[in-house]
This record gives C-alpha cells, structure tokens and sequence, in this order.
C-alpha cells in the first residue's frame, strides 16, 4: 500500500502542475481579451477626440473669419462715419442756401474731418432733439 501511495504521490504532483499551468493559461487568455477590449476602447476614444478636435478647429476657423470681418467693418467705420457727416452737412448747408440765399456766399459750413470728428464735442443736428 505504502508503493502505491508512493506511485501516485508523483501523479498527484503532476495534476496540480497541470492544473496550475491551465489556470496560468486561462489567466492569460482572460487578460489577452481584456487587453482588446481596452485597445478597442482606446480607439473609440481616440476617434471621439479627433472628431471634436476637427469641429473645434472648424468653429474656431469660423470665428476667426467672423472676427477679421469686424475688424475690416471696424476699420472702415471713422471713413464711413465722415462721408456721411460730410453729406448730412452738404444736405443743411443746401437747405439753408435754400432757405436763405443772401448767407449763401458769405459763410460757407466747413465740413468735419475724422480728427475732428473723434476729438471734438458731439454735433447737434436740427432733427436729433
């Protein structure tokens, strides 16, 4: 009896060896499939952020367009400011012409520079009170 506890002792180390060695293996696999769920959710999140990074890029190269626009209409603002101060004082000085043609001659109204404009008290216009 004592033989034959001897002769299976080696096989009952075998086993557990065995055993041991499919439970390494199963490990492995479980983790060679976590690993590719990971990389797939690496990927997903990596195409999530390129496609934002893309619409940020877009709306910020739209209001980058928007702004320099702004600032060509900003820019433009002081010449459009004094054509149209120059008209509305060519339509008052007509008017008054019109109005009193013996002044007409002797005090003609100068028309506003941009300087003046900008550094000078704000006009007062007959039809703004």
């Amino acid at each position: 009896m004592f033989s034959v506890i001897l002769m299976t002792l080696p096989m009952r180390f075998r086993l557990r060896k065995v055993k041991m060695d499919q439970r390494k293996l199963m490990d492995n696999a479980n983790t060679i499939t976590d690993m590719a769920k990971t990389q797939n959710t690496v990927y997903e999140i990596i195409s999530d952020m390129s496609s934002r990074q893309d619409a940020i890029e877009e709306r910020l190269t739209n209001l980058e367009d928007k702004m320099q626009s702004i600032q060509e209409h900003m820019e433009s603002l002081p010449d459009l400011l004094s054509r149209c101060l120059t008209q509305h004082q060519e339509r008052i000085e007509q008017r008054r012409n019109f109005l009193h043609p013996d002044t007409a001659a002797v005090a003609p109204i100068q028309a506003p520079t941009p300087q003046s404009m900008f550094n000078a008290a704000p006009m007062l216009f007959p039809h703004s009170r």
